[in-house]
């Protein structure tokens, strides 16, 4: 719990920090956001989220949890993990020679396979929509200029 506490600190000064600095690059506006404006959020997202793992230590903390109570291990999946991590790096490399659209369908195609409650016709609607929305979001009303695939998309 203390470290819950230390490393919920340690990420809201990281988030802190990012948000601070990207300030510096300049947020423009929603409709045409500046190079600081993604990482502006992204660090505010981070600070938030750091508060939140702060503020739940600190109850439990303060509500008398004890850590010598057994609690069910956690066994992460780590091939699940880095296979996230390769098809991120992957898409980042696609998103060059196939353009966003169809780069952003393949990653998020990919992403859903790892849940195995997923199906195919799950994971195709997903990556569809989703990249669909990225898309609608991003490139018709943000106007971001991303890599097109040759095909135009």
């Amino acid at each position: 719990m203390k470290a819950d506490i230390f490393s919920g600190l340690l990420f809201g000064v990281l988030g802190a920090v990012a948000a601070v600095h990207a300030r510096g690059f300049g947020l423009g506006t929603l409709a045409e956001p500046g190079a600081g404006f993604f990482p502006f959020w992204g660090g505010v997202l981070i600070a938030s989220c750091a508060a939140a793992i702060v503020l739940n230590a600190s109850l439990r903390l303060r509500a008398g949890w004890r850590q010598d109570v057994p609690v069910p291990l956690a066994v992460p999946n780590w091939p699940k993990a880095v296979m996230c991590v390769i098809s991120l790096l992957a898409y980042a490399v696609m998103l060059a020679w196939l353009g966003f659209a169809i780069s952003t369908f393949l990653t998020m195609l990919a992403l859903s396979r790892f849940d195995s409650r997923t199906s195919w016709r799950g994971s195709l609607a997903i990556a569809g929509l989703g990249a669909a929305g990225f898309w609608l979001l991003f490139v018709r009303l943000l106007g971001v200029n991303f890599p097109t695939s040759p095909l135009g998309l």
